[in-house]
């Protein structure tokens, strides 16, 4: 299996196709498999690269290590370690997060920048994180993680129930790592919002209207970032790579296209 280090831990990743380095990054509790619809269509032209965050799916999972600002120096050191100068980044939630924070720290390095259902540091989208992180604590891994699957599958009852299974065969391998985090919240604080008009590399924000944790915080990053992109999905959710990918993969594709360097 594919393994590459950041620092003194290994990182999981899957890689496909050939051309300019193209880097997806995956959300909370979830892993590189949630971008499966898009590998085969990305990898025509790049080389996809889908690795498993710290603690997420087969990556090494430590006893701490996981803030936003951990989460930055192991993207750094993973392409590093393959060989990566430049490169087109994607990520979603928490991988938009860390996107984020890469972009603010080592922006020489992007070609592009996509933001999906971002994440934010300093953006605080719902007392339901804080309640988990309390239940983690109290009550343990097993039932934070029984928690969180009711509230972030509830609405593929009715609606992408596909999807919902997809998701949760994810969720439920996943290790409560970051839960279990004796520094879990503890770590310096970062405020996003006061630095990303800092970003100045091509930006694509896109978010699903039916989202409204997040949806709100995508127009606000895109009022502060400086010529980046924003686009709307209708009738979509959080999962909108997964709830939409024909529309997602156009929208991604044309992007690449009009800020490649080839």
């Amino acid at each position: 299996m594919p393994f590459a280090r950041a620092g003194e831990h290994r990182l999981y990743y899957e890689e496909s196709g050939s051309g300019e380095p193209l880097v997806f990054l995956h959300g909370f509790s979830l892993d590189h498999r949630m971008w499966r619809p898009q590998v085969g269509c990305f990898a025509k032209k790049h080389r996809v690269i889908c690795p498993d965050a710290l603690g997420h799916g087969r990556s090494d999972r430590p006893q701490t290590g996981y803030s936003r600002a951990h989460r930055v120096e192991d993207l750094a050191r993973f392409v590093d370690n393959l060989k990566i100068d430049r490169f087109h980044l994607v990520g979603l939630s928490m991988g938009g997060s860390t996107a984020i924070g890469f972009a603010l720290k080592y922006r020489e390095r992007l070609v592009s920048l996509t933001l999906v259902s971002t994440g934010a540091a300093g953006y605080s989208v719902s007392k339901k994180f804080e309640r988990l992180d309390r239940v983690a604590r109290e009550d343990g891994v097993d039932l934070a993680r029984k928690k969180w699957l009711d509230w972030s599958l509830a609405w593929y009852k009715n609606a992408h129930r596909e999807v919902g299974q997809f998701i949760k065969s994810m969720m439920e391998e996943y290790s409560g790592a970051v839960w279990a985090d004796p520094m879990r919240g503890r770590y310096p604080k970062e405020q996003d919002l006061e630095r990303v008009h800092e970003i100045d590399v091509p930006a694509l924000i896109l978010a699903g209207e039916l989202d409204r944790v997040f949806a709100g915080l995508a127009q606000e990053i895109h009022h502060r970032v400086k010529g980046s992109r924003l686009k709307i999905y209708e009738k979509v959710g959080h999962m909108l790579n997964l709830e939409a990918p024909e529309l997602f993969n156009r929208d991604l594709e044309t992007f690449l296209g009009e800020t490649g360097q080839n």
